[in-house]
């Protein structure tokens, strides 16, 4: 097993290396994979700003990968490595899923994979796309095979736990966490409804990029909506919680890190450099969509908390 860690963390590293890589060629003045004509030429330094963001962003992945694997990460607090781990689940769960969609697409139908088209000028070479998003999938594999494996030693036994407990409990589903869950769901209807839209109204790649996050949106509120629900009543069931709690995890990310990721995008004007279209409409979506992630995610990190209390042993009475 440490050597198949080991691999995994190798793995993880090199896919980094080729972005991180072009990140740096570009930052530092190189047009490595830039066409002629691209909108990125006239980024100014709102898009140097956010090249340098996205450095330090996959540099995370690298200390995240690392502090799975070594023995120093296993005495970080777990909030300490839920934030960031949550946030790169988030932002590389979609690209696992619809890059390897688009590229069979694109090998079926000959045409373009949703990336690398914004007006009459190619945004980035067609390789860059291939390489980097090849990265992503890869980061995300990898990453997220390392975090399955720390927190099955870690939390294993809560996350073996059954989904609904064979005995009476009090309601993690409070009246905070229902009017919270009640506010994701009608703040994620928007961002699904533009998502959903777009996806019948795109061509090629960019329809599978918007059903992947309607997907996501989806199954957010589905788990959210289960996980409140699965504290009441006395009776059990053999499911068990951590399928319901990773799609929660996994779904609640996607809305809030790539929300707020488009938001940042369409509010700087640098999403119209990679062919983001946007309007008021749009970034009210993007902003809802946000919300929705967040207040999804408080209401499970509230369940978790609750059942975690509720499965200590209480202190012996004297």
């Amino acid at each position: 097993m440490k050597r198949a860690r080991t691999v995994l963390v190798a793995l993880t590293v090199a896919a980094c290396l080729p972005y991180l890589t072009l990140k740096v060629i570009w930052l530092t003045g190189g047009r490595t994979g830039i066409p002629r004509g691209s909108l990125l030429l006239d980024g100014g330094a709102t898009l140097w700003v956010l090249n340098a963001l996205t450095v330090a962003m996959d540099c995370t992945v690298i200390l995240l990968a690392l502090a799975l694997t070594r023995p120093w990460g296993r005495r970080l607090p777990g909030g300490l490595l839920a934030l960031p781990l949550w946030c790169a689940g988030g932002l590389l769960g979609p690209i696992a899923v619809a890059f390897p969609l688009q590229a069979v697409h694109s090998a079926l139908t000959g045409g373009a994979d949703g990336h690398g088209d914004a007006g009459p000028h190619k945004v980035l070479a067609d390789w860059v796309w291939t390489l980097v998003y090849t990265g992503f999938t890869v980061q995300a594999l990898g990453l997220g095979t390392l975090f399955a494996l720390y927190v099955r030693e870690r939390w294993g036994a809560l996350l073996r736990s059954p989904l609904r407990p064979g005995r009476p409990r009090p309601h993690p589903a409070d009246r905070t966490s229902r009017y919270a869950f009640t506010a994701a769901v009608l703040l994620a209807v928007p961002a699904t409804v533009v998502h959903a839209r777009d996806a019948v109204g795109d061509d090629g790649g960019n329809r599978i990029t918007d059903a992947t996050f309607a997907l996501y949106a989806v199954v957010a509120v589905a788990a959210v909506g289960v996980l409140l629900r699965s504290g009441s009543g006395a009776r059990g069931s053999r499911a068990r919680l951590w399928p319901t709690l990773t799609a929660a995890w996994i779904g609640s990310a996607v809305l809030a890190c790539w929300g707020g990721w488009l938001l940042v995008g369409a509010l700087s004007g640098a999403g119209r450099h990679v062919g983001q279209r946007a309007d008021g409409v749009v970034e009210l979506s993007y902003a809802c969509q946000t919300l929705a992630g967040l207040a999804l995610a408080a209401v499970m990190a509230r369940v978790v908390r609750h059942r975690t209390h509720a499965s200590s042993p209480s202190p012996a009475r004297v």
